[in-house]
């Protein structure tokens, strides 16, 4: 994924410099890079009702997609994505800051679907 020439943002990754990245983008436009932790606190405490995973709770716990082993850019369905996320709305989060983590990526992926564009994930 190449995001030197997207709009990039690094708000929620400064002072994180030398810890796991998150980089979700919009193909050709703009990039949100996120430290890992903040993904670990809106992710870490799933739903176990037996009706399976999808989204980034699946990709985080069955290290799939963005949190495998395997590095690379995985493109992602932000219809699918975004669902997932609204599953921890109601959340108490343990960080201050990840109730804006939690809307910038509401945001992107709702941007997306409603483009019809490609997001893409990225583990740095």
């Amino acid at each position: 994924m190449d995001i030197g020439n997207l709009k990039n943002n690094f708000t929620f990754y400064e002072g994180y410099e030398d810890e796991s990245e998150i980089v979700l983008c919009i193909e050709k436009d703009e990039a949100i890079h996120i430290w890992e932790g903040y993904f670990d606190d809106i992710f870490d405490s799933p739903s176990l009702d037996g009706k399976g995973w999808k989204g980034f709770t699946r990709d985080y716990h069955q290290l799939e997609g963005v949190f495998s082993e395997n590095d690379g850019v995985y493109e992602i369905n932000p219809t699918e994505y975004l669902e997932d996320l609204m599953l921890y709305k109601e959340k108490t989060f343990e960080f201050d800051e990840t109730k804006e983590v939690f809307n910038l990526i509401k945001s992107l992926l709702e941007r997306a679907i409603k483009e019809g564009v490609t997001v893409k994930a990225q583990k740095v």
